[in-house]
C-alpha cells in the first residue's frame, strides 16, 4: 500500500482549488505569425501577386480563426529474444504530425489567393511560352488554359518558410507607459515550425441557404518544431 507521502493529502482546501481552476488555459487566446516578410523567391512571387506588405501581413495573422497545435509521437521498434519472455520496445524515429490553420476569408479574397499562390509557386504551371511567375490577377491569361500545359515542382528550399503559433492568456499585457517594455508576469508559449509549407487548401462550401462567414483551412507540413516558454511568473 502506498504511503501518505506518496499519494499526497486527500484533502484540498477551497483557496487551493480556486487557484488551480482559476489558472486554466483558454483556447481563444493565441496568435499566428506566418513570417513571410523575409526576402526570398517566394516572397517576391507573392509580392508580385499583390499579396504582401506590412499591413496585409498583419491582416493575415489577425484573420486566423482557428489553429491546431500539433503533437508528436515515436515510431517504435521491437526487439525479440534478447531477454527470455520479454519484448523490448525502443523509439526509432520521432514523427511530427501536420497542423491546420483556419482563416476568415476577407472580401478581397487575399487570404485564399495567398495560399493558392504559395501552392502555385511550389508547383508552377508551364505554358508553351513561359512559366507562370505570379500576377495581381492570377492566371488570367488564356495561355494558362491550354490542355498541353504541364507542372514542374520548385526546389524545396525556395518555398519552405517558418511559422510561429503563440499561446497566451488574457493577462498578457504590456506596460502602457513603455512601448518597449516586456509583458510582466504572464506566461506565453510559442511553437516555432521549421520549413513549413501548405499541403492542402480545403474546398470552400458555398450555399444560398443562409449566410455565414466564409472560412478556409490550410494544412501544413514541416520538418520539426521547437517550443519556447516566454516569461515566467515571479
Amino acid at each position: 500500500m502506498a504511503s501518505k507521502d506518496a499519494i499526497g493529502s486527500l484533502y484540498v482546501n477551497i483557496p487551493e482549488i480556486q487557484t488551480i481552476f482559476g489558472g486554466l488555459s483558454l483556447t481563444s487566446q493565441f496568435k499566428v505569425s506566418l513570417l513571410l516578410g523575409d526576402p526570398t523567391a517566394l516572397t517576391a512571387h507573392l509580392t508580385k501577386c499583390g499579396l504582401l506588405g506590412t499591413e496585409k501581413q498583419k491582416n493575415y495573422d489577425f484573420l486566423c480563426a482557428e489553429a491546431t497545435l500539433p503533437g508528436s509521437t515515436f515510431d517504435m521498434g521491437e526487439e525479440y529474444g534478447s531477454r527470455q519472455g520479454v519484448i523490448e520496445r525502443f523509439p526509432t524515429r520521432r514523427i511530427y504530425s501536420d497542423f491546420n490553420l483556419t482563416f476568415y476569408v476577407d472580401s478581397d479574397y487575399n487570404v485564399v489567393r495567398l495560399f493558392e499562390e504559395w501552392m502555385n509557386y511550389i508547383d508552377p504551371l508551364y505554358s508553351k511560352e513561359s512559366k507562370y511567375s505570379g500576377s495581381s490577377t492570377g492566371q488570367s491569361d488564356s495561355k494558362y488554359r491550354d490542355n498541353n500545359n504541364y507542372f514542374r515542382f520548385s526546389y524545396p528550399n525556395t518555398y519552405k518558410k517558418n511559422i510561429a503559433i503563440t499561446k497566451f492568456e488574457r493577462d498578457f499585457i504590456k506596460n502602457p507607459n513603455n512601448k518597449n517594455s516586456k509583458p510582466k508576469g504572464p506566461i506565453s508559449m510559442t511553437y516555432f515550425f521549421t520549413d513549413a509549407f501548405p499541403t492542402n487548401l480545403t474546398a470552400l462550401p458555398l450555399s444560398y441557404e443562409g449566410s455565414t462567414v466564409t472560412k478556409t483551412t490550410v494544412n501544413f507540413s514541416y520538418s520539426r518544431y521547437t517550443v519556447t516558454k516566454n516569461n515566467t511568473r515571479k
